[in-house]
């Protein structure tokens, strides 16, 4: 059964502010707290790493728990409402920090909100995978839930530039600093009209599977070879947009000769081709598979990534249309690997008996969050070990500079290739699905 457009795009909406936790906090938040904030370079990437790797439990055990629920509300519906709470206290202390703040006060803020984050993301895709058993329908679900994180990036990337130009004429100086202030109250003040439009327009039914389950469960839940290998392709598939956006601001401006400011407005068309690039995917995968779309995409993106680093230094527009065509890809696997989920949380329903959504969209979670945690950690320490500096822009030596555009180029690339061979040989299409399905209806009349 298809689901209403009103219904999807209430279950949709809370990406809006959710999506500010995702790539602009990488693209944004660590050149501003490196350079603005005055923290030093290594310990930016440290903090933004580790808070991260210590909130994977927490995913783990917000899936967990989630699984457990049964109330009168719902069982997504709770944990929406409270996640929304210290989203939005999490987003005040990271947006609003001032400068000077300790590594500490930065650490406790990234922590809150990533906290508040991950059980949000959690029972926000968990649900979406208990709306239907369809296998197109559910790259529909999430394709909507993609459209609307590209809407969200693009929008949300626009602030900036945005409250730069129309500062001055209220009394505002236009800085580094306005435009990281002016996209934490957007944020703050999306979270509760699209909170409230998923409480209350989207329906919340209990699994029949759904049953409670020890930490020795998750265990083994986490053995399962069909969940394990759907987890390394999401995580190879992270690490290339993960670089990218860790390295992107860097990469124009000390390496391409572009301004900060032109290169965050590149950033608007590689995600717009995002709103072109999820309903084009989604209709591969109809015509195919989800799990041989996501390989052609990923593969795909390797190749235009590389073109990126070839293309001649200062020419902007040129920039931005290998930025257009490096995002036509980008965008499907996020959407695709979670419709993935769903069938592959179908097939160990029918394994065990049990439903573990929660568990699984958890595990999801963190695996994403592992995607750009490594790349920040990682380039951030190895720029600073070969003498970058984020404050110099392009009179960084050429051998930093260089440096540079190894990180930008290698492992993305490397990343893809793996996540396309892996995806290559993903066992469900829709014909195991349906049959899975069959099963799974002929169990629950019995």
């Amino acid at each position: 059964m298809l689901l209403k457009r009103r219904t999807l795009a209430a279950f949709a909406a809370p990406c809006l502010p959710l999506t500010g936790v995702g790539l602009p906090l990488v693209v944004y938040l660590p050149p501003y707290y490196a350079g603005t904030l005055g923290l030093d370079l290594a310990m930016t990437g440290i903090l933004f790493s580790a808070v991260r790797w210590i909130d994977l439990p927490l995913d783990v055990a917000f899936g967990h728990w989630i699984d457990r629920t049964d109330t009168k509300w719902g069982r997504f519906r709770p944990w929406m409402a409270i996640s929304s709470l210290f989203l939005v206290l999490g987003l005040a202390m990271v947006f609003f920090a001032e400068p000077g703040l300790t590594p500490l006060r930065a650490f406790l803020g990234l922590f809150l909100l990533y906290g508040g984050f991950s059980a949000a993301q959690v029972a926000h895709t968990s649900w979406g995978q208990a709306l239907t058993t369809d296998y197109n329908e559910r790259s529909r679900i999430f394709g909507w839930w993609q459209g609307f994180n590209m809407l969200a990036l693009i929008s949300l990337l626009a602030v900036p530039p945005l409250a730069n130009a129309l500062g001055p004429r209220f009394g505002f100086e236009a800085s580094a600093g306005l435009g990281v202030h002016a996209m934490g109250w957007v944020l703050i003040l999306l979270v509760p009209p699209t909170f409230l439009a998923i409480l209350a327009a989207v329906p919340d039914r209990a699994s029949v599977h759904a049953s409670p389950h020890g930490w020795a469960d998750i265990k083994a839940a986490l053995k399962r070879p069909l969940l394990q290998r759907l987890l390394f392709i999401d995580l190879f598939a992270s690490l290339p947009p993960g670089f990218g956006g860790a390295l992107l601001i860097f990469f124009f401006e000390a390496a391409r000769g572009f301004s900060v400011s032109e290169a965050r407005l590149l950033l608007l068309f590689y995600f717009a081709a995002g709103l072109i690039g999820a309903p084009l995917w989604g209709w591969v995968a109809r015509r195919t598979s989800k799990h041989m779309a996501v390989a052609m995409a990923i593969g795909s993106y390797a190749v235009l990534h590389a073109m990126l680093v070839m293309m001649p230094p200062g020419s902007f527009w040129v920039a931005a249309m290998g930025m257009l065509l490096a995002g036509l890809p980008a965008v499907a696997p996020p959407f695709l690997v979670r419709a993935m989920l769903a069938d592959v949380t179908d097939a160990e329903t029918l394994a065990t008996g049990r439903s573990n959504a929660g568990l699984y969209y958890a595990v999801l979670v963190g695996v994403q969050k592992l995607g750009y945690a490594i790349p920040v950690g990682l380039a951030y320490i190895v720029l600073d070990a070969i003498g970058f500096d984020a404050k110099l822009g392009s009179a960084n030596s050429q051998s930093a500079i260089d440096g540079l555009v190894l990180l930008f180029l290698v492992p993305p690339i490397v990343a893809a290739l793996i996540a396309a061979w892996l995806a290559k040989g993903w066992t469900i299409d829709r014909t195991a699905q349906q049959r899975i399905i069959a099963e799974l209806e002929g169990k629950n009349a019995a």
